[in-house]
């Protein structure tokens, strides 16, 4: 703007004061604005400066004035409701393909749990120096149990969950376990929603900021852990990955910390069963063979009877005739637990790997439909 006015004010003072700012000698006349005010009544010239200053003034006032922000327009009915089934069908079928992929991983990881249990864990147990240990141990704890604490089979199940953690568990899960399994599926989920959301604008014809302003009432993640930083589904519309946000890694922290080790262990209730089908027969067997009773056998002169070469040969004959039946128990007892485990962490909306999505999904359905709305049907 003040390029505009500044010409037209000089011009105009130029034809004003020409006469008196020429020079008297040769060459061209030159204008000289201090001259050409000097020249006039002094209160001419203050009256020429005000009106410069008046002018330069309300042009920078002009260009520096904020900018108003046009009101963002609302999502007429129609189209919203075209919209909320849209977003339902887009979580549905990226909650669909992330549990497909986190399925396939899960599949993998329990091929290789049972390898280990069949070949690493059986063997473990049902070894002659096992058996020995299990009962030394059985027996120990119940000579120094106090009132109150757990029965020797829940102390016995305690050790088989270690060894069967170590031997199992711990080297399936080199590869990837539950645990990462659980975080790469609620990945896959952001990713595919994000993608469908950033869609909409387009197919719907609707303006980013009118959806922007609608998504951001919907929660998508709004834990107990981070009460304030919720997470609005509109912050999909901006990114595809929300690893880092408190939110977010408190859901997956949430799933992980009701875990074991590696994000999964074998039911209580089997490996309780197995501990007390071991104590019932050791408890039952070493007495008689060491010719005393079980506390006799660990403390004192009869801890030496125990581990001599005599009784161990005796055992040992008796132990080679009972392990195939041992180890057929073992294997039922163990195959029930391994099925019990992938129904937990498969099917359980609440223990299983797919928690975090299942978490997000159920928010979202609470923010896009009201108790009063109805939820569509999605075919897949």
């Amino acid at each position: 703007m003040a390029g505009h006015h500044k010409p037209l004010l000089w011009a105009t003072v130029r034809q004003a004061v020409g006469r008196r700012t020429a020079p008297s000698g040769r060459g061209t006349p030159q204008f000289n604005p201090v001259v050409a005010l000097a020249g006039f009544h002094p209160w001419t010239g203050l009256l020429l400066v005000a009106v410069v200053l008046l002018i330069l003034g309300g042009c920078v006032s002009r260009d520096t004035a904020p900018a108003i922000e046009e009101p963002v327009p609302p999502l007429p009915v129609e189209t919203w409701q075209q919209l909320q089934e849209a977003i339902w069908s887009a979580s549905t079928l990226a909650r669909s393909e992330a549990g497909l992929s986190a399925r396939s991983q899960m599949q993998g990881w329990m091929t290789r749990v049972r390898a280990n249990t069949e070949h690493e864990f059986i063997p473990w147990y049902t070894s002659y120096w096992t058996q020995q240990l299990l009962g030394l141990r059985a027996g120990w704890y119940e000579m120094n149990r106090e009132d109150g604490e757990a029965g020797v089979e829940a102390y016995l199940a305690l050790y088989l969950q270690e060894k069967y953690y170590e031997l199992v568990l711990e080297p399936a899960g080199r590869e990837s376990d539950p645990q990462t399994i659980s975080r790469q599926a609620a990945t896959h989920y952001v990713r595919l929603l994000s993608d469908q959301l950033g869609c909409l604008p387009h197919v719907y014809a609707v303006s980013e900021p009118s959806l922007r302003r609608r998504l951001q009432r919907i929660p998508l993640i709004s834990e107990p852990e981070a009460p304030t930083a919720i997470v609005s589904l509109a912050v999909l519309l901006d990114r595809n990955d929300l690893a880092g946000m408190p939110a977010y890694e408190a859901l997956l922290n949430r799933w992980a910390s009701g875990r074991d080790g590696d994000g999964a262990t074998l039911d209580d209730d089997q490996l309780k069963g197995v501990a007390q089908e071991s104590v019932a027969r050791l408890v039952a067997e070493l007495p008689l063979r060491a010719g005393g009773s079980t506390a006799a056998m660990i403390v004192g002169e009869a801890l030496g009877v125990f581990i001599s070469a005599g009784f161990a040969a005796w055992s040992a004959i008796s132990h080679d005739r009972d392990k195939p039946e041992i180890e057929s128990r073992l294997r039922t007892a163990l195959n029930a637990g391994m099925d019990s485990m992938w129904r937990t962490l498969m099917d359980d909306p609440q223990r299983g790997v797919l928690y975090p999505i299942n978490r997000m999904n159920a928010q979202l359905e609470a923010g896009l439909f009201p108790a009063h709305e109805s939820i569509p049907d999605v075919p897949f």
